[in-house]
């Protein structure tokens, strides 16, 4: 699994437990949904702005999105 997937993953499940919509967490993130959406495809390359951003949004540190997705 790529560090991309891994990513992915994570912010999947991590927004989805938050109650997140893909449509409206891309909306409170500043980014399209449709860049979201391949984000957690592992099909994007996010900057670390970005991931702040999203990190900043699920309230977890960045390592929550690092993390073996079986772990989150």
């Amino acid at each position: 699994m790529s560090i991309h997937d891994k990513i992915g993953k994570n912010i999947t499940y991590l927004r989805k437990g938050k109650g997140f919509t893909q449509e409206g967490f891309a909306l409170e993130c500043g980014i399209s949904s449709s860049y979201l959406r391949l984000i957690e495809h592992g099909k994007a390359n996010p900057t670390i702005n970005e991931l702040m951003r999203i990190t900043d949004m699920l309230d977890v540190g960045m390592e929550a999105l690092l993390a073996d997705p079986a772990a989150v």
